[in-house]
């Protein structure tokens, strides 16, 4: 771990901690150059060798998508065995953090949220190679002060082009059935995390704790739309084929209600 007053490549002073997930960190750094702050996420160097192929390939992947929901990459670097991702600092609440704050959000305000993350998982989702974000969740959701929402931490991310996709990722509660067998993943893998994630907002409760396929978000919350309960419910769907195709195909759904 850092400690406050580091110095990365004579140039990024690391600030503070922002968050630690196991096998990395995220930390406030203080640019030199531009002297704006940034984002220092520090990889362990082999902790994801199994899907990528070097360390670089979660910046490597960012690099890629030309965005606005991503963060801009400044630069990659090593040190001391661990690989450091530079990039764009973004300013804002996650949605977990807005839950831990407000608690169940108001489902006019889920739907808009959800429809915009549609947009940004079915870009990902429409890459050549198609990328599967494999991490959906409200942690992983930045929103910012004019409402726009960004999305987080792309070290579960996979490029579906021939890869080896039986690692299971993901976060329990969020992650479908068949990512955390280590199974083959698709969109519809994405669409499940999504709807674990609306579940969560709508609701307060953690999926983790009130598995989505055993409770109705209507359970929690009665005057929720009956449609918008059952748009959850078939996007966590235990099986792939019961859900929705495509995050098209749910973002039509939403538009209905």
């Amino acid at each position: 771990m850092l400690e406050p007053g580091t110095i990365l490549e004579n140039r990024y002073e690391i600030r503070k901690i922002l968050g630690n997930g196991g096998s990395s960190r995220v930390y406030l750094a203080y640019d030199r150059e531009t002297c704006r702050n940034r984002a220092v996420k520090e990889l362990d160097r082999f902790s994801h060798g199994r899907i990528h192929t070097m360390e670089h390939g979660e910046a490597d992947l960012i690099r890629k998508l030309q965005y606005p929901y991503f963060p801009e990459i400044e630069e990659v670097m090593e040190r001391e065995g661990r690989c450091y991702i530079v990039m764009e600092y973004l300013e804002g609440e996650t949605l977990a953090q807005v839950l831990e704050r407000l608690g169940p959000q108001p489902w006019q305000q889920v739907v808009v949220w959800a429809k915009d993350m549609c947009l940004v998982l079915g870009y990902l989702h429409h890459c050549q190679p198609p990328v599967i974000y494999r991490d959906m969740k409200p942690a992983n959701i930045m929103l910012q002060s004019g409402g726009n929402l960004r999305l987080l931490d792309f070290g579960a991310a996979l490029e579906l082009s021939g890869q080896e996709t039986t690692v299971s990722l993901g976060t329990r509660g969020y992650a479908a059935p068949e990512q955390l067998a280590g199974e083959s993943v698709d969109a519809r893998t994405d669409i499940y995390g999504l709807g674990a994630t609306m579940y969560h907002l709508l609701t307060g409760r953690d999926p983790c704790r009130f598995p989505c396929g055993q409770y109705s978000v209507r359970r929690w919350n009665p005057r929720l739309p009956r449609k918008l309960a059952g748009i959850v419910r078939k996007c966590t769907r235990s099986r792939p084929k019961e859900r929705y195709s495509s995050c098209e195909a749910l973002r039509e759904a939403l538009e209905r209600i």
